[in-house]
């Protein structure tokens, strides 16, 4: 049964990583904390556009590389998605 759920469960999980960078962007906000989620905040309040850019620029590649490691992961767990058998 957890070889069957592996695979919906990884690919859950590989689209947590932008949510756990949203969340550093609020967190550093709110507590005036140094790091990329205040910077990009700055950015977007004083309307520097390419570091604004370049913010969801890493977050889109966040999204990328969250969803490949995932699908990755869930073929190498499940057999059925492996495309060996016939």
């Amino acid at each position: 049964m957890l070889r069957a759920a592996a695979a919906p469960t990884l690919a859950l999980a590989g689209l947590d990583l932008p949510v756990l960078a949203s969340g550093a962007l609020v967190v550093e906000t709110i507590f005036a904390w140094p790091g990329m989620g205040r910077v990009a905040t700055e950015s977007v309040l004083a309307e520097d556009y390419p570091v604004a850019l370049a913010s969801c620029l890493v977050a889109a590649i966040a999204v990328v590389l969250g969803r490949l490691a995932s699908e990755a992961l869930g073929r190498a767990l499940d057999p059925r998605l492996r495309g060996d058998a016939p």
